[in-house]
């Protein structure tokens, strides 16, 4: 059976990870069940039976140092500095220092393009001075070996049991060996135009003077090429871009206009950066509108509208096939998607988990779309929530496939083997023509980037499925125009996208099933229905009430100042948070914040015992990557914030779970508890704070609150 019953396709591109990263662990224990097609091979092509020692990577960071592929990430936020992801990162990345393209890959230059970045990046951070940089020689490379490291299933539960499942590919291939912009115009059209890095298209002369003001690059390019969409619209065919945020974070446009209060608060600040920042806001003026047009959460600051112009050149009412994320949810649930379903995710835009100073907070932000530096937590509650509304009409399901891919590999090591290098593919144009632009590298797009996680989502999928191409083409993002058009009985259609769509394989023969499955909803990731007297895993959703009988309750953006609950006016309170001056804190009411337990070791046990560490998280969307609830000291409340890999703040993040009886049993829902802060032994004790406002914020000290554990609502 293929698409035949396919009513409903939806498309998740992520960001920036690589196969390893977060699928080279997925049968560790086991073997595949299925393989599409059959091959003799019946091996999954991850690192389970990889010598590891083989992969080793050197690296220069004041004096030489070695790193090899480690199993499971040492936090949720590695690596915490966003890797290089253009054209020559990616080359030095696949073939090493100084080598050449002719060479065959051996990723054995990830760790020391990695520690290029990460040693200014730290030095910046910190600001310590270059004489005393050798007492950061230990942290800089411990840094720079976590771009080594691949999470377990237990760290990223929601991909891996997805793809254990359903289907997942072992052999799925970024379009282009770079970064962001040219590998979504493949999946887009075909072609990036010539484009290998972002910014190579821009048309905006305002873009390179902002750039050259934030440091940072935009890419606001423009790849003028007929889309998915314009094909899908002239087959007659509803379609519909769900998007979250601008291109750039939706914060900015009402920080800009706003900009006089924040200069004035960054005034009253004499905080380090501060006078930079009013430097360079006041440098951004003039650019405002262009600025704002990035960030308003408009249509016309979504990603796909502004990179691809032939959407609304070419479709009539274009403007209101693109709808917010809450649309998507709706529609889900209604089983009223239209046949298929584009999902940006929202953008992470950052140098470093932690970036600091003010004008990089300001305008940097963590999204869901697992992109290093941002959290991996935050993208797994993504993918969740996605899943759930999908399954959740089971009428509509049963003619819906989910395709989840990231756009390139860029994020850890993945391992080349003979059998998984790409080896040649086709430019998208006729031998003997060009593409619309030159790029600087000479580069003919006849290679493909690293792998990529890709996992196809379906009732019609058998559980435990590898799929690989069926020809000598391996699949990159083309092969999504392809099995659409295909599936939309359109295949004429598909030579308008060039010769790499043209020969890209289908992956509609991962749908191998006579009659659809039932079991979309047992998974362990789902928020199903808990009793009380159930043991409590890490990652399961919860509430908690204290002995008042007030929740911990959705958390409140306050000023920093005692915690005295005062907000600035408008939508300014993001950047009174960027500014370290305000934090998100939770409260104590009758509403429910749902909390998870997650353990950040690389096998946690499946079951919380007495004693046992972990952070406390919350899964409000208004939270972000600022989810991690820690004790600090420059307040006198507890609050949440990103979670941070190194340092002191690891202690301060992490919570001891205490049961009341002591007893060995596992924690169970019902069970009464303790939370004491590791960063305090004496007086960390999570309790309501007795001095103001009737216990309303929340605080540590010598005694602590009890806290009952209850079952959140089900969500399936």
């Amino acid at each position: 059976m293929s698409m035949e019953n396919i009513e409903h396709v939806v498309v998740l591109m992520l960001e920036n990870r690589s196969f390893d990263s977060m699928l080279g662990w997925l049968y560790e224990h086991e073997d595949p069940e299925h393989f599409v097609p059959a091959t003799t091979d019946r091996r999954y092509r991850g690192l389970q039976d990889v010598d590891l020692g083989k992969f080793v990577n050197a690296a220069q960071l004041i004096g030489r140092f070695q790193a090899r592929p480690k199993r499971g990430a040492s936090g949720f936020t590695v690596p915490t500095f966003a890797p290089g992801e253009d054209f020559d990162h990616v080359l030095r990345q696949f073939y090493g220092p100084g080598a050449k393209v002719g060479q065959e890959p051996d990723m054995k230059g990830v760790l020391a393009d990695f520690a290029d970045i990460v040693g200014p990046q730290l030095i910046s951070l910190i600001g310590v001075p270059p004489g005393e940089i050798l007492k950061l020689r230990a942290r800089m490379q411990a840094q720079s070996a976590t771009i080594m490291e691949s999470y377990t299933p237990a760290q990223a539960p929601v991909l891996n049991q997805l793809a254990r499942h359903y289907a997942v590919s072992d052999a799925w291939h970024a379009s282009v060996p770079s970064q962001t912009n040219p590998n979504r115009a493949f999946l887009m059209c075909g072609t990036s135009n010539g484009m290998t890095d972002n910014g190579d298209l821009e048309t905006s002369p305002e873009a390179k003077a902002v750039e050259k003001i934030l440091k940072m690059a935009i890419g606001d390019d423009r790849v003028e090429a007929p889309t998915i969409f314009n094909a899908l619209h002239e087959a007659g065919v509803d379609w519909t871009v769900f998007y979250q945020t601008g291109y750039l974070p939706p914060k900015i446009a009402p920080l800009l206009a706003n900009l006089d209060t924040i200069l004035k608060v960054l005034g009253a600040l004499p905080l380090p950066g501060h006078r930079a920042a009013r430097i360079a806001l006041n440098l951004l003026r003039p650019h405002i509108p262009y600025l704002t047009s990035l960030s308003s959460g408009d249509v016309e600051s979504c990603y796909t509208w502004r990179l691809f112009p032939h959407i609304k050149d070419g479709i009539p009412g274009a403007k209101d096939r693109f709808q917010k994320l809450a649309s998507f949810h709706q529609q889900a649930r209604a089983g009223t998607l239209p046949r298929f379903s584009y999902i940006e995710p929202a953008w992470s835009v950052a140098h470093s988990t932690t970036d600091s100073g003010p004008l990089k907070n300001l305008f940097t932000a963590l999204g869901d779309d697992y992109h290093p530096p941002g959290s991996v937590l935050v993208g797994e509650q993504f993918v969740k929530e996605v899943y759930t509304s999908l399954i959740a009409n089971e009428e509509a399901w049963k003619k819906t496939l989910l395709l989840i891919t990231f756009d390139e590999f860029v994020g850890s090591f993945d391992h080349q083997t003979a059998d998984l290098r790409p080896g040649v593919v086709k430019p998208p144009w006729p031998p003997g023509r060009h593409p619309p632009h030159q790029n600087r590298h000479g580069f003919q797009f006849d290679r493909l980037g690293a792998r990529v996680p890709t996992i196809v989502v379906s009732p019609w999928v058998q559980r435990g499925t590898v799929f690989r191409s069926p020809t000598e083409t391996p699949f990159d993002h083309t092969s999504v125009i392809r099995t659409t058009l295909e599936a939309i009985d359109r295949p004429d259609l598909v030579e308008r996208f060039g010769e790499r769509t043209k020969a890209a394989p289908s992956f509609a023969d991962a749908l191998t099933l006579d009659r659809p499955r039932t079991d979309a909803r047992a998974l362990a990731f789902l928020d199903v229905a808990r009793k009380v007297g159930e043991p409590v895993g890490y990652g399961q959703t919860f509430v908690l009430r204290n002995s008042s009988g007030q929740y911990l309750a959705p958390l409140q953006p306050a000023m920093k100042v005692a915690g005295d609950g005062k907000l600035l006016p408008g939508d300014l309170m993001d950047a009174a948070v960027d500014l370290g001056i305000a934090a998100l804190f939770p409260v104590l009411g009758q509403e429910k914040a749902l909390l998870s337990f997650v353990a950040r070791e690389a096998d946690p046990p499946t079951r919380i015992a007495h004693g046992a560490r972990g952070m406390l998280v919350t899964r409000e969307s208004r939270a972000g990557s600022l989810n991690a609830l820690g004790a600090w000291s420059d307040c006198w409340d507890c609050y949440y914030d990103k979670e941070y890999a190194w340092g002191d703040a690891i202690s301060r993040q992490t919570w001891v779970i205490q049961k009341l009886d002591h007893t060995d049993q596992p924690l169970r829902y019902g069970d009464r508890i303790y939370l004491k802060n590791a960063r305090y032994p004496v007086r960390g004790w999570l309790a309501h704070d007795r001095r103001r406002d009737r216990g309303k914020w929340l605080t540590t000290n010598a005694k602590g609150d009890v806290w009952t554990i209850e079952p959140a609502p089900a969500r399936v």
